[in-house]
Parts: C-alpha cells; structure tokens; sequence
C-alpha cells in the first residue's frame, strides 16, 4: 500500500486528519511521528467519540488519535493477521517493526478478497507405507489418517487452494486406490487433481522425474505428512526473489532440551557450563519449491530423497535457498505426533 495516502503528521489537525480518512477512502488515518514511528491512528469513529467529547476539528490529531492501536510485525503470514483481526475484531493493522516504525498497513478487506492463482502446481508426496504408525496404516495409508475428522492430505489440499494454487499432482504408490477414491478429481476439494502412480517406492524427488515434461515452471512438491500453517504463498513469492536458487527448502526450527549440563571445553580444560540447556536447530520442513533446472537433476527410474537432490545440487554449483517457517508445522510420522497433531487440530492452532 502507499502509505502516503493514509498517513498524517503527529503535528496535523483533527480536521486534516478527517479529510484524509474521506479522500483516502479507507476510513483510517495513521498518524505518524518525524522518525516514521507510528504515533496512533484515527478513524471515523475515533473522530465521532472526539466530537462527542467537545474535541474541535482545529485541535491537534494526537487528542483524539489511539494512542496503543493494535499492531503486527513486518512480513506477518495472511493467515496470521487475518485470524488476528478477526479475533481482535478490527479491520486495520498497521506493521511496525522492533523500533516503532512504520512499513505497512493491511486492511481486512484485501484479506478477505479471492487471492488471484499463482502460475504453479503442487505435487504432494502421498506413496509411502508409513511403517512408524503401524498398525494405523495396515489398513489406511498415512495420508488418510484422519485428524479432526479430516484426512492429513485433505487439510494439506485445503490450505494449497486458500494460497492460490489451483492446481495439485499426487504422488501415489502404496494403497493408491484407497488415495484415489478419497480425493477423486479434486472437485470436491475445490483444485484440478491427478496422480503419479510410482512403480515402486522412488523418495522424496524421484517421482518429479516420471513427470519431467510437464514441470515447466517453478513447482511446489510437499510431503503428505505433514500438518502446517506455512505461508505459501509467502514463500512463492520469496522463492522467486532468490533469482539465483535453483530450489527453495522450507526449514522450522526444531528445540531439542539436553536432560544433562553441557560442558564447554578446549582440550581438558572446562570453559563454560550450562545446566539442560535447550538447543535450536533448523530442520528440513517437507516443503519445496523447485526450478526446472532442480527437476532435471533428478535421475531418471532412480530412489531419490530430497536430501540426495539438495547434495547433487550443492555438489553442482547450484545455490540452494532456505525459508524460514515460523508458523506452526508437524511432521505427523510417529504415534505420538499423530496424538499431538490431533490435539492441537481440538486446541485450534492449525485454525
């Protein structure tokens, strides 16, 4: 947004104020400070309730701004702020980073509007046996596993289509029939749906290379397990500021707590001790943008994970990028995550 056309000086009038509100058509002005600090905001009703208090349109804005008006950070996930505007019930959030500055503003509407399609596809890596949830998976493949009365990979759809990508290739292999009767031709789920059906277990990567005529521009491919609030539609568009990547991996940060006390050591010698410390560590996400020139590294009719193709692509040259999620994400591969990722679903932090 341009915020020339909703900010006033901390120096304005009420009455300037309200013009800009009119002219702006966004029912709000931002009132700012010479350092770009966000000093407060106005709108329409803010101005009534200061009428109402005998506030003059010739006074300074500042007596009838809000002084402590609610605020995200620069660069918040849509998801994020729309949940946080819905809840706090408000239909303006100014950005402002650690220092009070100012960097933009989001308003519910534009939240709110049909987000237009992003030119790629989504292949979701549906075809392992999921080994670590037996006996669950005897009988229904991972991707199926219901979590809040809704299939893993359905959930995953779901928040495919809200970013904009209409467009989703399922990687199949073990119960492929069971995957394709649930999800059909995606009309239900609201995208365009096929499948790959993987002659054998080939990895992460391999099955793109079954596919490779078709993979003419950056694709996503995500592993169906997985249980996450990321941004992809941020990530789309950070993937394609790395001009110079060839792939785009997803990363979260894991903590890990040592039950012991970590020494610090040089040769025999203790520098530093610290009690349980707990520990982060930037960990594969399971979710992937590729370039083309990625995908032509696969090799053909081979097993390749995505750990193989970030080590083929490193060995080449080629720059691999890292995106950070800091929203939530789960890899549902074990009985316990499963437990969890069904908690979590009741307690709503996927909502």
């Amino acid at each position: 947004m341009n915020l020339a056309e909703v900010c006033v000086p901390d120096t304005a009038s009420l009455r300037e104020a309200l013009e800009l509100v009119t002219r702006s058509g966004k029912q709000i002005a931002l009132v700012v400070a010479g350092d770009a600090t966000l000093a407060g905001l106005v709108t329409d009703g803010d101005v009534r309730k200061a009428i109402l208090r005998g506030v003059a349109l010739d006074a300074k804005v500042v007596e009838a701004m809000n002084r402590a008006p609610i605020v995200g950070r620069p660069g918040i996930a849509r998801a994020e702020a729309l949940a946080m505007m819905r809840q706090r019930r408000i239909r303006h959030l100014p950005l402002v980073d650690a220092g009070g500055r100012l960097h933009d503003l989001l308003l519910l509407d534009d939240l709110l509007a049909p987000l237009a399609p992003l030119d790629t596809l989504a292949v979701i890596m549906a075809g392992g046996e999921g080994r670590r949830l037996l006996p669950l998976t005897q009988s229904t493949p991972k991707p199926l596993l219901k979590v809040g009365g809704k299939p893993l990979v359905e959930i995953l759809i779901d928040r495919l289509r809200e970013a904009g990508i209409p467009e989703v290739l399922v990687s199949v292999h073990h119960k492929s029939d069971m995957i394709r009767a649930a999800l059909g031709d995606g009309e239900r789920l609201g995208v365009r749906l096929e499948y790959v059906e993987e002659p054998r277990p080939l990895g992460t990567m391999g099955a793109l290379a079954l596919i490779r005529p078709r993979l003419d521009r950056p694709i996503f491919v995500i592993n169906g397990d997985i249980l996450t609030k990321c941004d992809f539609r941020a990530m789309w568009e950070f993937h394609l500021r790395q001009t110079d990547a060839a792939m785009t991996v997803g990363v979260s940060l894991h903590q890990v707590e040592l039950p012991f006390g970590e020494l610090t050591l040089d040769g025999n010698r203790v520098e530093r001790v610290d009690e349980k410390p707990r520990k982060e560590f930037p960990v594969n996400a399971g979710i992937y943008i590729l370039n083309p020139s990625a995908v032509e590294a696969i090799p053909e009719g081979e097993y390749c994970d995505a750990t193989d193709l970030i080590r083929v692509l490193l060995a080449g040259g080629r720059r691999v990028a890292a995106y950070a999620i800091n929203e939530y994400w789960l890899d549902v591969g074990r009985h316990g995550d499963l437990e969890k990722a069904i908690r979590d679903v009741a307690e709503g932090l996927l909502g």
